[in-house]
């Protein structure tokens, strides 16, 4: 599944409307195209028109992550996201993928900062294990990780929904191309992914264990 960049912003949108302003969802035309175009939380700013709009959101319902509805005793058709039911996932990974779809690649340290409104995150432990979560999605990746930018500490993290941006420095570019030195393992995209997976597995097995050999203790003592 790949989708355009302005159905991402739409998903994106009614992801964020959805648990930010619950009680003015679903959205009407107007509202979606208005909280695209809005110019904080979003990056790229953008400036789509209504057909643009009408055009991702027929995009999205074909590939039945949109609905749309007329409610009771309402003139106006609304629309409402169907991701998790699509691509069952939790609150955690929701507000990640919301985030992501809303302002592109990001550093899990910023993803924390961005993602309060939607989920708060008590730890980045926590959050890079959903981050492990969408990487390992039972449907194929959802989130990939990128290279480390020259000077940055972290690398960033991206959404594999919508089509890749020109140029990006990800793992589906050529890094020969971008003139970096690149181990020869990075085109494993979901390798840190897979070794947070493998520590939280190893996590439940030493808690098991524990709990076994505390039960052992108990009925030698007895």
């Amino acid at each position: 599944m790949e989708i355009s960049s302005v159905a991402a912003r739409i998903l994106g949108c009614l992801l964020e409307k959805g648990r930010t302003t619950p009680d003015q969802y679903p959205l009407s035309l107007n509202a979606i195209v208005t909280a695209c175009n809005q110019s904080t939380n979003r990056s790229p700013v953008v400036t789509y028109s209504e057909g643009t709009v009408e055009a991702g959101l027929d995009e999205l319902r074909t590939l039945e992550l949109v609905r749309r509805e007329k409610p009771l005793g309402g003139r106006a058709i609304k629309y409402s996201e169907l991701l998790v039911r699509s691509l069952p996932m939790g609150k955690p990974e929701l507000a990640l993928m919301g985030v992501l779809l809303l302002r592109g690649a990001q550093t899990p340290g910023e993803l924390k900062a961005r993602t309060e409104r939607l989920y708060a995150f008590a730890t980045l432990e926590s959050l890079d294990e959903a981050l492990g979560r969408l990487a390992l999605h039972e449907d194929g990746p959802l989130v990939e990780q990128l290279h480390r930018e020259p000077g940055h500490k972290e690398a960033r993290w991206r959404e594999c929904l919508s089509t890749p941006t020109t140029g990006s420095t990800g793992p589906t570019s050529d890094p020969m191309a971008a003139g970096q030195s690149v181990p020869p393992d990075v085109a494993e995209v979901t390798n840190v992914a897979a070794l947070v997976g493998r520590v939280v597995t190893l996590e439940a097995e030493v808690t098991r264990l524990a709990g076994a050999l505390d039960r052992l203790a108990s009925e030698a003592r007895d």
